[in-house]
């Protein structure tokens, strides 16, 4: 870092410190503490200017202020390893920043966020979910700088970000797409370039082996990270350097930018930094046969990776975003209430003035015909409002379902507490009965503590993986897919999994037996479909279907044979893909129900009324249509029609 930056940055904290000893206990006080927060690098002295900001706009209830203190906490428990309170903290800044429409906050938190999912969690598509939120945002309200200004756009900064996501993922192309977006746009506002880009630049280079560009590019890169006062950005060069410089087999050079970056890092760097260094030490140290070196660089790397991402943290992230997005389903529940309400309240109102209306003319009309036209268009508005009254109160369920949901999730958790506590008393047992005497010691029930201990375990687990199952069916019903179309052959694609739901089923109950048959259009070819998504469809359709055969075999056991047919045709511009079986079909009064979430036929348990929603959402994300054609005691029959896109 530069003198003349150093000096400058302790004048302006000076200035800063002024003003916060004046005690002035307004918005401009909370600000400063919020921005020192924010830019010291004393994590002590950075979390004691938070805190003090965080009380005084509670007290003065200033919601922007309370935003910013939250993100200074985000980055101080980043900083400490605590990534579970670090995205609490980001979440409780951006649904702040949501409630006062402060965009420039929303989309600096989703930046933070995307940081945090990438660099603490390797959770790469929800680090991806968040950059593109930010850009969304950025774009939508012209949002050009981000909070505690640094001299450079938001934009073409979350552009970048997301360009290293995929450097990460390994994912060259796309990462190149979108580090040129960021050049394009002139990260700094003075129309320079800015170091960060220039560094993936180098990076994608590197990936595509591209050595004497990648090389030219990061020394580009250095001198302007000194030049722009971001110093710690080095050691992403150097670890990246020390990467080029293996892959070209000059092991020396390597293992010199490497040590730069083991012996330069400390709390204010990164992580995946450190770790790509202590990578390229422990491969290289091991081609030279030096396996001491290489060992201690691995174990050192297996350590720290260890610590961040551990599988603790992920499940509290994991407990944190549930929360968080079932704190959210409560909003969207209330508001969808008030709003049904008013709804109501409206169309009551308008059939009264329709009825109204209709009362008048029926008596002051002198024209009869008139009169009775007039009187049956009243009647034709009357019945378009009582289908409208009615899909008003099937929204209004929406927050009941959410609750009943809830409480499924609570069963299977009341069963891991309970089994746990009695583990725990057992094993107490079982510790108290090894304290005797050998002689006096009863081996009959230390067995029989052990067995049950192992049994009831088999019930946590089995109850532990009813929960998780139903968490994720959730969460999988809420996320939009982020997957790219390609051309896909959908008859091998419908075969496959066909195939694999037979075998799944098969691997729970042995005793299960199906015919599986298949009427394939081969004239179709190739269409254009997210496969994994359409894949997800399938299955969910093709074990309905099997399920269906199953309990119809249960039932009549003999001269029965349970039978799944998958079929394709071409039709046009269309493409039929049909699921047929002869189970016991879908009663009439529930054929309508089918498609609505959590909606399910099956015994607690057994499902959780997800599958079917989320399969009707993939296919209309595609342009397509799903629907159902049932016969009871015969069989049902899911049709569905995608669009061959060229």
């Amino acid at each position: 870092m530069t003198a003349a930056f150093t000096e400058a940055q302790k004048d302006q904290n000076d200035s800063l410190l002024e003003i916060i000893n004046q005690h002035k206990g307004d918005t401009s006080e909370v600000n400063t503490l919020s921005y020192l927060g924010i830019q010291l690098t004393d994590v002590d002295s950075s979390h004691k200017y938070a805190t003090l900001g965080l009380s005084l706009a509670e007290k003065i209830n200033y919601q922007k202020g309370k935003a910013n203190c939250y993100l200074v906490f985000s980055k101080i428990n980043f900083q400490l390893g605590n990534t579970p309170l670090a995205v609490q903290n980001s979440l409780d800044a951006l649904n702040t920043f949501k409630e006062i429409n402060d965009y420039q906050g929303m989309a600096t938190a989703y930046l933070l966020l995307q940081g945090i999912y990438r660099d603490g969690l390797n959770d790469y598509r929800n680090s991806l979910n968040y950059a593109f939120s930010g850009v969304q945002v950025a774009e939508a309200h012209n949002v050009m700088t981000y909070l505690w200004f640094r001299g450079h756009k938001i934009l073409p900064l979350l552009l970048g970000e997301i360009g290293q996501t995929y450097a990460l993922m390994n994912k060259p192309d796309s990462a190149l797409i979108y580090t040129k977006k960021a050049l394009d746009q002139h990260e700094l506002f003075n129309g320079g370039e800015y170091e960060f880009a220039i560094y993936l630049m180098a990076t994608i280079q590197n990936m595509q082996g591209k050595y004497d560009d990648a090389l030219k590019d990061y020394r580009k890169a250095l001198p302007l990270a000194f030049q722009e006062d971001f110093p710690y950005d080095t050691l992403q060069i150097f670890s990246g350097m020390s990467t080029l410089f293996r892959n070209i087999g000059q092991f020396d050079s390597s293992i010199h930018y490497a040590k730069i970056v083991a012996t330069g890092w400390n709390n204010q760097s990164e992580y995946k930094n450190l770790l790509e260094a202590l990578n390229n030490l422990a491969q290289i140290y091991k081609q030279k046969g030096d396996i001491d070196s290489a060992y201690k660089y691995l174990e050192l790397g297996h350590a720290i990776q260890d610590s961040i991402y551990s599988l603790d943290k992920n499940r509290e992230v994991q407990n944190v975003t549930f929360s968080e997005n079932m704190k959210q389903q409560k909003i969207i529940a209330n508001q969808a209430a008030y709003k049904n309400k008013v709804q109501l309240y409206l169309l009551l109102g308008g059939i009264f003035i329709l009825l109204l209306i209709a009362i008048i003319l029926w008596h002051n009309n002198r024209h009869k015909q008139k009169a009775k036209l007039k009187i049956e268009q009243a009647y034709i508005a009357l019945k378009s409002a009582q289908a409208q009254l009615i899909q008003s109160e099937k929204m209004a369920s929406l927050g009941e379902l959410t609750a009943g949901i809830a409480h499924e999730i609570q069963n299977p958790l009341n069963f891991v507490n309970n089994f746990s506590e009695v583990n725990k008393e057992m094993l107490e047992e079982l510790k108290a009965e090894r304290l005797k005497l050998k002689a006096e010691r009863d081996d009959d029930l230390q067995n029989d503590l052990i067995n049950d201990v192992i049994a009831n375990e088999e019930k946590i687990n089995h109850h532990g993986k009813r929960a998780d199952a139903i968490v994720k069916g959730m969460l999988q019903h809420s996320q939009s897919s982020t997957g790219i179309k390609e051309l896909t052959d959908i008859n091998a694609l419908a075969d496959e999994y066909l195939r694999l739901a037979y075998h799944g089923l098969r691997a729970k109950d042995k005793d299960f037996n199906a015919e599986m048959k298949t009427d394939f259009d081969e004239s179709i070819g190739n269409i254009n479909i997210i496969p994994q998504d359409i894949g997800r469809v399938l299955l969910n359709v093709i074990n309905n279907a099997f399920y269906a055969v199953n309990e119809k075999q249960k039932l009549i056991k003999e001269n029965y044979q349970p039978t799944v047919l998958i079929s394709t045709k071409k039709i046009g511009d269309k493409i039929l893909l049909t699921v047929r079986d002869n189970g016991n079909g879908i009663p009439q009064n529930i054929v309508d129900k089918v498609f609505q979430p959590f909606f399910t036929t099956k015994p607690t348990g057994e499902g959780t009324g997800l599958g079917l929603s989320l399969s009707y959402d993939i296919v209309k994300a595609h342009g397509g249509e799903i629907k159902v054609e049932t016969k009871e005691e015969e069989g049902a029959e899911f049709v569905i029609q995608l669009p061959i896109l060229v």
